[in-house]
């Protein structure tokens, strides 16, 4: 198999005295050597091959070596590190003395005890590195194929990244997988486990290193890079280095990575090495034993310094269960929250059952990685454990201790809560009082200084969820700046976002997106999923009716698991996303769908959302119900928010109702008392009423009163910049571009030009949309055998153009044929869609969305 690299770098030094290549067995030596002397007969012809073995003598070795003529002929030594060290001064001495004497290829496993520095210097004396014979994947390919006798991408794959460029590796694996019955099952496995025979191989090369490299190993086993500072502290050997370098010598065990960025660069363990490694750990021994102690060491080092990135995994790959759950116990709270070994605690708690059952004081931590990861069931599970104990320590201990105040059961308990399994207030009212007592008495904030940061934001988010929201911003912000003091990073951005929707909800337009940028900014928060979304979803709902529109990055394609499962404020706001998305779409019955079912949560039906949400949620329906002219909808909504005692809400939906009824006079004076008896902050109920009352009292002839509304309605909204109730939501009024075009020739502030800009040329929403939305009478007359006619694109222009209200002449001149064409596309679009007349077309064309 040619090896280019290899014998690119051959021609060019064994012209030399002494040239060594060193690499571990199977790299490949012998074949790639062998090779080259084939690649060219006239080498053949005059090199020597010497099989070196522990008998070989000095005599016999310098016969060999004698040369003839100006220029010796090459003689390669294989497996060198078998030549007794008589043999090896033989070299050495001619090397020095009479370098001009010989010619030599030395191939070994080991580095050999020859001079070099001055040959080197000389030219005389030449180290390839083992990295030439690592095998490339140009050069994997056919080596793979022609051994397991298949073209099968897969199967070749699969060896390529086992082998990682290790001659016999990929050959062994490669006959393996060819003698399966099933190669490409074999393959699939072959990804997550090593084949043995491949393993054996390493497995040899291991026992041969020295002591110390072994030991280098086995300490470093679970670094995936591994710096020389590093690889020195867990070895406990400021030699670390130098025994790295020996071991990256052989251009397969260890790899060298380039210097990042300053910092600096790391050693790559071979994948097959590190395997093995891990094997003789397992089995035990006095080298494993001597390494865990090392490490052990290491590690508890690093945390009595407050360095605890790494130190739970290294002990994992150690084989040190006991230490590793001691870490677990005392920092696992602020492991799991900087999502540092997140995988290897699920696996640990698989793995080392037994100890965890036995270790109480790892169950929250445990928890608390169930939850952050969205595995309610998980979290569920060690909650009720968590729950268990306690009770039985407190009919254990005296009534009235501390232990009631336990920050931990206070956080399961709210996370019951979000999962509907606590009682709301009975869960907050708890979570209240351990926060404020851990503030103030020195013993309780000293047991509960860890979830502290935890304990805040939990409680933060169910306020949020339970309308509590100053208390939500209170908590939220202490939990942020607790996170931030203490380097929780991770922690800080969640609660932001949570604290973004606070402001949201608080009809703080304007706030909420400067703190859902700065999160949405924030390094590598998009590796957190929630966190992410969470921020964007803030950002989205508080610009989208800003003006003018905002010019930033599109709306971003939220991945499918959006939201936490117990996350339930959340949920509700995508759902509120969700549906105005659809309006902004053109889909109005989708919009109403949405807002009208609660999706896969039955907690977010609308009996079982807390007032201030379900307050959103109806007048959300009935502003979609204005768009959609369905009178029933908001006659049950204005009885629904009556019942409830929501005045000013309730009011808002009677005056829509009204002005869809035709009735001016009743709908403005319900938007009067709207205006006055608004209780929430969101939705702008307020100025909503304000802005539909003054379109209403101007085109009833009172000018001066709709000025003082519109005047309310613009600084009621001027630091939300809430453009929604400038939208125009009544029929019977003065359309608002009209009103603020009045605006225009008196003094302005920011805020008002922007408004103005924005109506500027554009129709009311009510008459935007009445032209395209289907009425639900529409709906129910439409029969539903019908499927949606395929139209052609002039007969959509058509279409629209008829929607608009235009002539058979304005169509033509607009489109630029003749009337008998305009006609012929009419009568098309009658027979498509079953109708004999144009409101019959267009009825049944608004239904099927087809404008």
């Amino acid at each position: 198999m040619p090896r280019p690299r290899l014998w690119q770098r051959l021609d060019e030094n064994t012209e030399g005295t002494v040239t060594l290549i060193v690499a571990p067995a199977g790299a490949g030596k012998t074949l790639g050597v062998a090779g080259w002397l084939r690649a060219a007969s006239s080498r053949a012809g005059t090199a020597t091959w010497v099989d070196a073995d522990s008998t070989c003598t000095p005599e016999q070795l310098a016969a060999r070596l004698e040369g003839a003529g100006s220029r010796p002929d090459l003689v390669v030594i294989d497996d060198a590190h078998l030549l007794p060290a008589a043999a090896l001064r033989v070299i050495d001495e001619r090397l020095n003395t009479a370098p001009e004497s010989m010619r030599v290829l030395l191939l070994s496993r080991r580095a050999l005890p020859l001079t070099q520095l001055v040959p080197e210097l000389l030219g005389h004396f030449a180290v390839l590195p083992g990295s030439l014979l690592r095998l490339s994947e140009t050069e994997s390919v056919p080596l793979v194929a022609g051994h397991a006798r298949t073209t099968d991408a897969q199967v070749i794959a699969a060896v390529t990244r086992h082998a990682d460029g290790w001659c016999a590796a990929a050959v062994l694996a490669a006959r393996e997988l060819g003698a399966a019955p099933d190669p490409a099952a074999a393959a699939r496995l072959l990804y997550r486990d090593a084949a043995a025979r491949s393993t054996g191989v390493v497995g040899e090369v291991f026992s041969m290193l020295t002591p110390r490299q072994r030991h280098l190993l086995l300490c470093v086993s679970g670094e995936g890079v591994v710096s020389a500072s590093l690889a020195a502290h867990l070895t406990h050997d400021q030699r670390a280095k130098e025994t790295l370098t020996e071991l990256e010598n052989t251009g397969l065990l260890v790899t060298r990575l380039p210097d990042d960025g300053g910092r600096e660069g790391g050693f790559r363990v071979h994948p097959l090495l590190v395997q093995v490694v891990r094997q003789h750990l397992a089995a035990g021994g006095v080298d494993a034993v001597r390494a865990r102690s090392t490490v052990v060491r290491a590690v508890r080092l690093d945390l009595a310094r407050g360095h605890l990135p790494g130190a739970f995994r290294r002990l994992v790959s150690i084989g040190a269960p006991l230490a590793a759950a001691d870490v677990l116990a005392r920092d696992g709270v602020r492991m799991v929250l900087d999502h540092d070994g997140a995988n290897e605690v699920s696996e640990f708690v698989r793995t080392q059952a037994q100890i965890i059952d036995d270790r109480p004081d790892t169950w929250f931590a445990i928890a608390l990685g169930c939850w952050l990861e969205d595995d309610v069931e998980g979290a569920r599970h060690w909650g009720d454990r968590i729950l268990r104990a306690h009770r039985r320590s407190s009919l254990a201990g005296p009534a009235g201790g501390d232990e009631r105040l336990d920050a931990r059961i206070a956080c399961v308990r709210l996370w019951r809560l979000a999962l509907g399994l606590e009682p709301a207030y009975a869960a907050i009212g708890h979570a209240k009082r351990v926060l404020a007592v851990s503030q103030t008495r020195g013993g309780v904030r000293e047991a509960n200084a860890e979830i502290m940061p935890v304990l805040a934001n939990e409680l933060g988010i169910a306020q949020n969820w339970l309308g509590e929201l100053t208390d939500a911003e209170a908590n939220l912000t202490f939990a942020a700046d607790l996170a931030r003091s203490r380097g929780l990073g991770q922690l800080k951005s969640s609660a932001l976002s949570h604290l973004a929707l606070t402001q949201y909800m608080r009809g703080r337009e304007r706030a909420c997106a400067e703190l859902a940028g700065d999160v949405a900014a924030a390094p590598n928060v998009s590796d957190l999923r929630f966190v992410s979304a969470r921020a964007n979803l803030a950002q989205l709902l508080a610009r989208l009716l800003d003006v003018p529109a905002t010019t930033a990055a599109p709306v971003p394609d939220f991945p499918r698991d959006r939201y936490h499962k117990g996350d339930l404020c959340t949920r509700f706001w995508f759902r509120i996303w969700d549906a105005r998305q659809q309006v902004l779409a053109g889909n109005v019955a989708e919009a109403q769908r949405i807002l009208a079912g609660p999706g896969e949560c039955l907690r977010l039906t609308d009996d079982q959302l807390p007032e201030h949400l379900r307050i959103v949620l109806l007048v959300e329906r009935a502003l979609v119900a204005v768009l959609a002219s369905d009178r029933d909808t908001l006659r049950s909504l204005h009885g629904t928010l009556e019942l409830m005692g929501a005045v000013g809400e309730s009011a808002l939906v009677q005056g829509l109702r009204a002005d869809r009824d035709g009735e001016p006079r009743v709908a403005a004076a319900a938007f009067e008392v709207a205006s006055a008896d608004a209780a929430y902050a969101q939705p702008p109920t307020r100025a909503l009423a304000l802005a539909c009352e003054a379109q209403l009292l101007d085109a009833l002839g009172e000018p001066h009163s709709a000025h003082e509304r519109l005047a309310e309605a613009v600084t009621a909204t001027e630091a939300r910049r809430n453009a929604s109730p400038f939208l125009g939501w009544v029929r019977q009024g003065t359309p608002v571009e009209t009103l603020l075009r009045r605006f225009v020739g008196q003094p302005a502030h920011g805020w008002l030009n922007d408004i103005v800009t924005m109506g500027s040329g554009r129709p009311d929403i009510t008459a935007l949309y009445a032209s395209v939305t289907a009425t639900p009478h529409e709906l129910d007359d439409v029969s539903q055998a019908l499927s949606p006619p395929a139209l052609s694109p002039r007969e959509r222009e058509v279409l629209h153009e008829l929607a608009r209200g235009a002539t058979y002449a304005d169509i033509s001149t607009s489109l630029f044929v003749s009337e008998n064409t305009i006609k012929t596309h009419v009568q098309r679009l009658y027979v498509k869609l079953s109708a004999s007349c144009r409101s019959d077309a267009l009825k049944v064309a608004r239904s099927f969305h087809l404008i």
